[in-house]
């Protein structure tokens, strides 16, 4: 039979602890800032589009897609960030970075210690609160939130990555669809250049050789276009694979290429747009304020401060405290410090180098842009109409006697040239549009937008972190003092305070 005197120790210390928790959790302490919804709305803002999670082992035509009328690059890119299996595969890191945030923010259980009363010796109940895991739990969330940014952005960088591998599979599919025609109108004029050979063969205006050479150009042509058929089922099989609709019954039919409309934009405006907004730029200023972070709480990971309650089973039911707590001599996590400091480093380095490519796509692909447009509007606007009316003249007057055929065939093979030529810096420009719209981050047609438009979009709780100085600041330099030297006090105060500085953000949210 268990006495009341017994239990009460028991109920005394469940009660303590009890306070002691209703206490911690009801301090004010950053909060997991987890938004599910982020990519998403992210890319929507970014390109225009809206995509939607498909349930694996599915395929799904978003609403609004009709693919019967032919398929738009836009309902392309729709359709891929929707079904495209191996970025929503990617998607699942955001839950698993989620999951981080929350575990993060919970507190350690407490040990309960008990001694049962044996002959001549009292029971013990002693209770151990772990101090330490409340103070470290704030540094803790505002890592964990950094990092569930940071992962954020890597999600949105993948989309548009996967927009820009649509967008120029697409055009692939488009000039591959538009030459195919190309080649059934140059197997056309071939065959009508050959039925007036054979007529003018037959009124003996020419011999047979030029009938011949007429006829070898019309089973050329011919080749061609069966040669051009199967490249459009290849590009068409690779877009289906992109946009995860490999189990269509239907062709897909893209639209034709269109002339450039976009008006072309300042180098500079560009670059500036693109370290405004461009994701993977952002997600690397998340991953430096993550590791600054890491590196302020790697100062204190040592710690380990339990407090104490111990009652004890006698008639007197005496209750004391206390605390218990290692000893710092040895190990004070300097191995740690170290590292985290080096990881601070490299993630500056790995922001840093993503912003020179940064330039680099931007320049690379406006100029690139700048040459298919430029390329283009001289073949369309002087070139093609110029050979257009060349080659009517050459064909009207062979048929009347009056023109040799190798004229005819200089100006139609000129004529298909030129016209393949367009076809192909069309595609080239669409390519380059693609590229630059994945550099800057953003859908360029729809028109620039900074930063702070975007995140009042995409309505994030946590802030940007603020832009820290490259150079000249103690906290760029990790420590580099050996391993088996321990840091000064003054010192490890000082970098500290520095890193708490360098990216300090609102965790209050």
């Amino acid at each position: 039979m268990v006495s009341y005197a017994t239990i009460r120790p028991v109920w005394q210390s469940c009660a303590i602890v009890l306070l002691v928790t209703i206490c911690v959790v009801g301090c004010k302490s950053p909060q997991p800032c987890c938004d599910p919804g982020l990519p998403a709305r992210e890319l929507a803002c970014r390109t225009g589009v809206t995509m939607q999670k498909t349930p694996p082992c599915q395929q799904v035509i978003p609403p609004g897609v009709v693919l019967e009328d032919g398929l738009s690059e836009d309902e392309a890119v729709l359709i891929a960030l929707s079904n495209n299996s191996a970025f929503q595969a990617t998607l699942a890191q955001l839950g698993m970075a989620h999951g981080d945030a929350v575990q993060a923010n919970l507190l350690m259980n407490p040990q309960y210690l008990i001694y049962f009363p044996t002959g001549a010796k009292e029971g013990q109940y002693t209770l151990f609160a772990p101090i330490e895991s409340y103070l470290l739990r704030p540094s803790r969330v505002k890592v964990a939130n950094r990092e569930y940014r940071r992962i954020g952005e890597t999600l949105v960088q993948n989309g548009l990555d996967l927009a820009r591998n649509v967008r120029i599979a697409y055009a692939d599919l488009a000039v591959a669809t538009q030459q195919a025609q190309l080649a059934q109108e140059a197997l056309q004029i071939r065959g009508e250049v050959f039925d007036v050979t054979e007529k003018r063969l037959e009124d003996g205006d020419i011999s047979e050789l030029e009938t011949i050479t007429a006829k070898v150009d019309r089973l050329n042509a011919k080749a061609a276009a069966g040669v051009q058929d199967q490249t459009v089922a290849i590009t068409e099989a690779r877009l289906a694979t992109l946009i995860g609709l490999t189990r269509l019954p239907t062709p897909l039919l893209p639209l034709p290429l269109q002339s450039p409309t976009l008006r072309m934009l300042d180098e500079q405006q560009l670059i500036d747009q693109a370290f405004a907004c461009r994701p993977d730029y952002n997600a690397a200023k998340w991953a430096v304020a993550a590791a600054s972070q890491r590196s302020r709480l790697s100062r204190w990971l040592f710690l380990r401060i339990d407090g104490v309650v111990d009652v004890r089973s006698d008639p007197g039911g005496r209750t004391g405290g206390g605390l218990r707590f290692d000893i710092p001599i040895f190990n004070r996590n300097e191995g740690g410090v170290i590292r985290a400091d080096w990881e601070v480093n490299a993630a500056m380095h790995q922001r840093d180098a993503i912003a020179d490519q940064i330039v680099a796509d931007v320049r690379t692909s406006i100029r690139t842009l700048r040459q298919a447009s430029d390329n283009l509007r001289v073949l369309e606007q002087e070139v093609a109409p110029a050979l257009v009316e060349s080659l009517d003249i050459s064909r009207k007057g062979f048929a009347d006697g009056g023109t040799d055929y190798l004229l005819v065939l200089q100006t139609t093979t000129q004529y298909l040239d030129a016209k393949a030529r367009i076809l192909d810096q069309k595609a080239a420009y669409s390519r380059a549009l693609a590229e630059l719209e994945r550099a800057v981050g953003c859908h360029l047609e729809a028109g620039l937008v900074d930063y702070e438009t975007l995140m009042e979009v995409v309505d994030v709780p946590l802030a940007m972190p603020k832009e820290e100085p490259n150079e000249g600041t103690e906290s760029d330099q990790p420590d580099t003092k050996p391993v088996d030297a321990a840091p000064e006090d003054e010192d490890a105060d000082k970098h500290t305070k520095d890193l708490a500085d360098l990216l300090e953000l609102d965790g209050n949210h």
